[in-house]
C-alpha cells in the first residue's frame, strides 16, 4: 500500500491543542483517525489520546495483514474506545468525564470505510473536488437536514461522542 500523509491542528483561541492524529498501516491495510477532544468538559485531551491508542492498538492486533470484516472492526474499536474513556473517568472519580469526537477510516482493497462520531468529519478528493462523506451529529446539522431554518440556540450540541454516559 502506497500512501502519502499530512495533517495540521491549529490550536486556534483556545488553551491547549485537544485534537490528536494518527495512523497505522500494514502492506494490505491502513487506518486514519482523528480525535478532537472536546471543551468545556475536562480533560478532551485525555480524551481524544485514549482514544487514538485504543483503537490503534486493536487495528495493530487484528490487521494481519488485513482486516476481516472493517464495519464491524471499526464498530467494535468506537465502543472499545468510549468504554477506556469512560473507565478513565471512572478510575479517577471525575463526575464530568472527559470527552472527545472521532473519525477513524480504513482503506483496504479498492474502499474505505469509517465510522464517526460527534463533528469530526471525513472528507474524499476527487478528481481535485472535496467531498464530504460524513454528517455531523448535532443539532445543526439535524435542523438544516430537515429543511428548518437554523436557530443559534443549541446549534453546537452534539448527539454523539465518546465519553458520554
Amino acid at each position: 500500500m502506497k500512501f502519502s500523509v499530512f495533517q495540521v491542528s491549529r490550536r486556534g483561541g483556545r488553551e491547549k491543542n485537544e485534537d490528536r492524529m494518527g495512523y497505522c498501516y500494514t502492506r494490505e491495510s491502513g487506518l486514519f483517525v482523528l480525535a478532537d477532544g472536546m471543551g468545556g468538559h475536562p480533560e478532551g485531551e485525555v480524551a481524544a489520546q485514549l482514544a487514538l491508542q485504543t483503537i490503534s492498538a486493536i487495528y495493530q492486533k487484528e490487521a494481519r495483514p488485513a482486516i476481516r470484516d472493517t464495519p464491524e472492526f471499526l464498530s467494535s474499536a468506537l465502543m472499545a474506545a468510549h468504554h477506556q474513556v469512560v473507565r478513565y473517568a471512572s478510575e479517577k472519580g471525575m463526575l464530568n468525564t472527559p470527552r472527545t469526537t472521532l473519525v477513524a477510516c480504513i482503506l483496504q482493497g479498492a474502499g474505505a470505510t469509517w465510522v464517526h462520531c460527534g463533528d469530526s468529519r471525513l472528507y474524499v478528493v476527487r478528481d481535485g473536488e472535496l467531498l464530504t462523506r460524513t454528517r455531523d451529529h448535532s443539532y445543526l446539522e439535524q435542523q438544516s437536514a430537515g429543511g428548518s431554518r437554523f436557530e443559534h440556540i443549541n446549534r453546537n450540541i452534539l448527539f454523539t461522542c465518546l465519553g458520554s454516559p
